[in-house]
């Protein structure tokens, strides 16, 4: 089911209107090439995902290069993630066909996902942020998103013995349910800073209410090893992560 709406864009620093008016060209340029690189992460198997990707991406900036460096969370497939000494992911791929347009070479940089809008914002060396990016009021007061490029939407994942929302059909069955949740069925996992959380928690700028009866940790990945423990209950993500999620899983 459904629980939102929302769209990813990336973004860069509110000064840098040159960079941005120059993505968002390019974007629109390659909106085909794009479409393509998202088509081949979003239909592809659990085995082809294991082999997609890139071991000569740099990871750390040089001073004074002719570099487009990204900050990103590589810890979100499809849209960026590791194989291996490979990183992967539809993001990426973005990424690197921004950067031959412009002709500069690209750079990576790793970081916590609550870091990325802060250090696009604040730091110099960070030209632009691809993370999976809700578009969001709150972060449009620190940099300037690009044109759109992804539309998803908040899903619930949980084993494949439970019944809790079996009898929910569409959104508002949803919410009543998940209001209704208490102690170890109201423990929930996501990721830290995504939209998976503002929506458990609440987030004025995104429209979403929160649970306060929730109890919401983890990482994606994580998550779903600490759902089948029996730590918590379900997973709260982006339905496109939530598939590549059970592809990997359920192998």
């Amino acid at each position: 089911v459904n629980l939102s709406s929302e769209k990813y864009a990336f973004i860069v620093k509110k000064e840098n209107t040159e960079l941005l008016k120059k993505v968002n060209e390019i974007l629109d340029a390659k909106a085909t090439e794009i479409q393509a690189i998202m088509d081949k992460y979003l239909n592809a198997t659990e085995e082809q995902l294991a082999t997609f990707g890139s071991n000569s991406i740099k990871t750390s900036a040089t001073a004074g290069a002719n570099e487009l460096v990204v900050a990103t969370n590589i810890d979100f497939a499809p849209f960026e993630y590791y194989n291996g000494n490979k990183i992967a992911g539809i993001d990426i791929e973005i990424a690197q066909l921004i950067a031959d347009e412009m002709g500069k070479t690209l750079v990576v940089e790793h970081m916590d996902f609550d870091a990325v809008v802060t250090s696009v914002q604040n730091i110099d060396k960070y030209d632009i942020g691809m993370a999976a990016l809700t578009i969001s009021a709150d972060r449009a007061e620190m940099v300037n998103f690009t044109n759109p490029y992804f539309d998803t939407t908040q899903v619930v994942v949980v084993k494949a013995d439970d019944t809790t929302f079996d009898a929910c059909s569409d959104k508002d069955a949803m919410l009543q349910k998940l209001a209704s949740l208490s102690g170890a069925a109201a423990k929930c996992g996501g990721q830290a800073g995504t939209t998976g959380q503002q929506f458990a928690k609440g987030n004025e700028a995104l429209g979403f209410d929160g649970f306060k009866n929730l109890d919401f940790n983890d990482s994606p990945a994580l998550a779903v090893q600490s759902m089948l423990d029996g730590n918590i209950s379900f997973i709260i993500v982006d339905k496109a992560v939530a598939q590549t999620l059970l592809k990997n899983v359920n192998k």
